[in-house]
């Protein structure tokens, strides 16, 4: 997989070393990922005659599974990814230092990325069945305003240097859009359909199953709308899938911290995406009911104390107002992502290993049905059932029934 130049090059990154030798391996951790092959790098160094190892995360295109790695390449997630690592996330920043919001790059190439790994300096995903706590979710937004910001400094540099207003639209356009095959999310959307006719607390309202058939379907194609964008407030890249696998966290004295993966299906659109989508998939109805307000305001002050260290005045960027109340629009595709992600990402290991990490299946899962599959799970899962069905009614509540 590397060349000994390649691995010369990575040990640089972390200091002076000779490099005497190295070894991939396979993370023992399954399903670490979806849409790509996880692994680690370990490269045995020598310096001042001491012997030490490097570790280092690896992200690939699956060697070994033709139709993932067919899927990934056809939609183009890891060309996306390697545009965002290779040009524009350099000049941005975010990597290093306390204002740190993703792991650091150490070697790059179209279908293969290099980081540091992060397990080592105390970082771990959350618990997959579990929703974030109050801790966990403030690091995150944290993170996200970070993140945010950088889009925002990103132009306005540009701006000032071109002496005209620069978008990053203009140059990045053909990375900042959904895929154009929607398969799966058609597949995802009529599990919705079918586990709500199946266990929904509404499912005896009248005309309730020809309801949902005339709505899902819509309210589906009206959140992909969400993601182009917007023309009401100030456009940022989103990274749009910030579910728990996505997200490291470490707490110590200092409190929790959060960093942001995979970036591979990042859009150009509303910040208010990320959000809500981070909150649909990772909180409980009645936490995002006490805590929202105090979640956007506390983006706002992170997103404008992330400006001024650049000297950019927050207010010649947005409105604070505008921003916040964008927020209500975004919840559709909050709601509607997890819809799609929470199902998959909360379900059990077992079952997660024996629906979707299956190469026999992976096509069927992902193109035609999932309904039988999660309908079965939530039949003995009650812990799993009712965290589905929480958003799966909301949905209803929200959109369907009104």
């Amino acid at each position: 997989m590397f060349s000994e130049e390649e691995i010369k090059v990575i040990a640089e990154k972390h200091g002076d070393f000779r490099v005497i030798d190295w070894k991939v391996v396979k993370i023992n951790e399954p399903l670490i990922g979806y849409l790509a092959e996880h692994l680690k790098l370990i490269i045995t160094v020598e310096t001042n005659r001491n012997i030490s190892e490097l570790n280092c995360f690896v992200k690939c295109v699956p060697r070994f599974d033709r139709d993932k790695a067919q899927y990934i390449v056809e939609n183009g997630f890891f060309k996306k990814e390697y545009t965002m690592l290779n040009t524009l996330f350099k000049e941005v920043g975010g990597d290093e230092g306390p204002r740190q919001w993703r792991p650091k790059v150490l070697y790059i190439k179209p279908e293969l990325f290099v980081f540091e790994d992060v397990t080592e300096l105390g970082y771990t995903t959350p618990y997959y069945e579990h929703c974030l706590t109050e801790a966990e979710i403030f690091a995150a937004v944290e993170a996200v305003a970070r993140f945010h910001a950088q889009s925002y400094i990103y132009e306005e540099r540009k701006s000032e240097l071109l002496k005209r207003p620069y978008r990053l639209w203009e140059d990045f356009s053909e990375y900042f859009q959904e895929p154009s095959q929607m398969a799966w999310r058609h597949t995802g959307m009529k599990a919705v359909i079918d586990v709500l006719k199946t266990y929904s607390k509404h499912k005896t309202a009248p005309g309730f199953d020809k309801r949902l058939d005339e709505t899902i379907y819509k309210l589906c194609n009206d959140a992909v709308e969400l993601t182009k964008p917007s023309s009401t407030v100030r456009n940022a890249v989103v990274h749009r899938d910030l579910w728990t696998n996505n997200i490291f966290l470490k707490s110590d004295e200092r409190g929790t911290h959060a960093l942001l993966i995979d970036f591979q299906t990042v859009l150009y659109c509303s910040p208010m995406l990320d959000i809500s989508s981070l909150l649909y998939f990772n909180t409980t109805r009645s936490f995002r009911e006490r805590f929202l307000d105090k979640i956007l305001n506390f983006y706002y002050d992170m997103l404008s104390q992330e400006l001024r260290q650049a000297n950019i005045d927050v207010d010649t960027v947005f409105d604070k107002a505008a921003l916040l109340k964008d927020y209500t629009k975004s919840i559709l595709f909050g709601i509607i992502q997890a819809a799609l992600i929470v199902p998959v990402g909360s379900m059990n290991m077992k079952d997660k290993l024996k629906i979707f990490d299956n190469p026999d299946t992976f096509y069927q899962i992902n193109e035609v049905s999932r309904s039988v599959e999660i309908i079965e799970v939530a039949s003995r899962e009650h812990l799993y059932r009712d965290r589905v069905l929480e958003i799966f009614d909301e949905l209803v509540e929200r959109f369907v029934l009104i």
